[in-house]
């Protein structure tokens, strides 16, 4: 009766491993930035890269806008000099003058929009660092939580692996054997009592002499003839 005390013991060990087993390996996934963190991250970024983009549109408008004004001011002083006397020469280098003309109004055009859609952007931008800020606090603030969960866990991990050797170190080889290879084929339970007359891990009722019997056992497995598990009475 002792070794099967001791198994329906060792039974309730792993039964506890293994759900703490299963929660760890939650807790290791929901200890990394959340979805919902990463794709708030991902937008703050592509925020940036669109002001950014902005910010290179509108330097180079001013750049070649400036260029252009260079250009069109010493056009303008060879037209206003006198040096250029020949008619069509004269109207070619007008016709120039306003081509310039023309080219710098729409690159000034083009720089600001750009400067316009960066205010726009600028506005989105800390609207968007805003929400990931909050974000961020209340994913921190769920991972301190998860921590000290995670922490309790591991030395509940290591109390029950610690159990688990000192038990298997006393129990029969045989019995032990028995009971490993019916965890395997019944879903992690090879052992369960019987409350009420019914079998705690299939629910069915166990006949009044197979209970009699995993009541006066000394020693022999009493299986339970619904599941086949171990069966145990306290």
């Amino acid at each position: 009766m002792a070794d099967i005390a001791r198994l329906y013991e060792l039974q309730k060990v792993d039964t506890t491993w293994e759900k703490v087993r299963r929660r760890l390996l939650q807790l290791r996934k929901l200890l990394v930035e959340s979805e919902e963190l990463l794709a708030q991250r991902q937008a703050v970024a592509n925020i940036e890269a669109e002001q950014k983009h902005l910010l290179i549109v509108q330097r180079d408008a001013e750049q070649e806008a400036q260029m252009l004004a260079d250009r069109i001011r010493d056009s303008e002083s060879r037209l206003m000099s006198g040096q250029v006397r020949n008619p069509k020469e004269l109207a070619s280098l007008q016709d120039s003058i306003e081509a310039l003309r023309r080219q710098r109004e729409g690159v000034e055009t083009t720089g600001v929009e750009a400067l316009l859609q960066n205010e726009e952007v600028t506005a989105k931008l800390a609207q968007a660092r805003a929400a990931l800020e909050q974000i961020e606090a209340e994913w921190k603030a769920s991972q301190g939580a998860l921590l000290q969960e995670e922490t309790k866990l591991k030395k509940l991990f290591v109390q029950c692996k610690r159990q688990r050797e000192t038990l298997a170190g006393v129990l029969n080889r045989d019995l032990l054997l028995s009971y490993e290879d019916l965890r395997q084929r019944k879903a992690g339970v090879a052992v369960a009592s019987i409350e009420r007359n019914m079998c705690t891990a299939c629910h069915v009722q166990v006949p009044t002499g197979v209970a009699s019997a995993a009541h006066n056992q000394s020693g022999n497995l009493v299986l339970c003839p619904s599941c086949g598990r171990i069966l145990y009475v306290s």
